[in-house]
């Protein structure tokens, strides 16, 4: 993220901020830290001088960038995460990690940490929005179940930690980022076109491919994170923080390949035909759904004065960089769902 003051450094709220956490680096937990957008987050951290420690299951150790600590606890387990997290003293907790995680584990989480919490950032999520509302959805905008049980726990951990403001005085502040991508995304979606754009594959889209989405660079998201911490402004406050850039399913399967540089063979399917072959992904991981997916991202430009630095075709063009570096274009990839797909379309 990048700062529409240029008037002075692009963090020195930050500084103030961590001023008034107690005039030294800010030690602060990262719940996750050696996935996506936890460990972008932690490098971000790390950047600005933090003290940060990480706290996950300890599945992928290598991962822990170097002077980070890391707590192994499953946090689902409250007993066990109460002893871990007793008389660590931080100042500062992101929530990042979702396994699924509940209402109760967010409180949990709370607790073990202790008084000396002074802010705590929870990653919630653009879906807990009511998607059947007008567009652009806003903070405002009701939230609802449309989701499921993704929304009912992302709302669930929101609540947990408003009910501590409101009775506590906590700092809190709820994060809700829309389609991340970027460098060692989980989600199989960018990297999904890069993989069949580069193979010369077509491009199966669901319907006319033209409900809308709205993606924002996982860089953004750890930066704007980061210059969150200790901001008294967005205490109580809930931020959509994604790019700013509104594209159709179809117009994102074409910025991709001029991105790549090769050309595209769109072939339309009815996603009702999809109960008709095996399971598997055909427009990304989670990109076919029929609704439109837009927000407004203004409140973050206006209280917190931060906005994206990655327009969509750079931070698509920065994770192709990353794809190709990581040899990802020479990864085996199936193709067994959209083979099945496409004899059903031809036949």
């Amino acid at each position: 993220m990048a700062r529409d003051d240029r008037r002075g450094h692009p963090h020195d709220d930050l500084h103030r901020g961590v001023d008034r956490l107690g005039r030294r680096p800010v030690r602060v937990l990262v719940v996750g830290g050696t996935e996506f957008i936890s460990l972008h987050l932690v490098r971000a951290l790390q950047r600005e001088g933090h003290e940060v420690a990480v706290l996950n299951r300890g599945r992928r150790p290598e991962r822990v960038p170097a002077g980070v600590r890391a707590i192994v606890a499953d946090r689902t387990q409250h007993t066990a995460l109460a002893r871990a997290l007793a008389g660590q003293g931080f100042d500062a907790v992101y929530d990042v990690a979702y396994a699924p995680t509940t209402g109760e584990d967010v409180a949990a989480l709370l607790d073990a940490l202790g008084p000396g919490l002074r802010h705590a950032v929870f990653v919630s999520t653009g879906r807990v929005y009511d998607h059947a509302l007008p567009l652009p959805l806003g903070e405002e905008t009701p939230r609802s179940l449309y989701w499921g049980e993704y929304a009912k726990h992302k709302i669930a951990g929101e609540d947990a930690l408003l009910e501590r403001h409101r009775r506590r005085g906590l700092p809190v502040t709820l994060v809700r980022p829309t389609h991340v991508y970027g460098p060692l995304n989980t989600r199989n979606n960018e990297t999904f076109f890069f993989d069949r754009i580069l193979r010369g594959r077509p491009v199966l889209v669901p319907g006319a491919g033209g409900w809308l989405r709205q993606f924002g660079h996982v860089e953004d998201l750890a930066d704007a994170m980061t210059a969150m911490l200790g901001e008294p402004r967005a205490a109580g406050q809930a931020y959509n923080v994604t790019g700013e850039e509104v594209i159709t399913q179809v117009g994102f399967a074409e910025l991709v390949a001029e991105v790549v540089g090769r050309p595209v063979t769109l072939v339309p399917f009815d996603p009702r035909l999809l109960p008709r072959v095996p399971p598997g992904p055909v427009f990304g991981q989670n990109l076919v759904y029929d609704c439109h997916a837009a927000y407004a991202t203004g409140k973050l430009r206006a209280e917190l004065g931060l906005r994206p630095r990655y327009t969509l075709g750079a931070g698509l063009a920065q994770t192709w960089e990353w794809y190709r570096k990581e040899g990802l274009d020479r990864r085996p990839v199936d193709f067994t769902t959209e083979d099945a797909l496409l004899a059903l379309i031809r036949s």
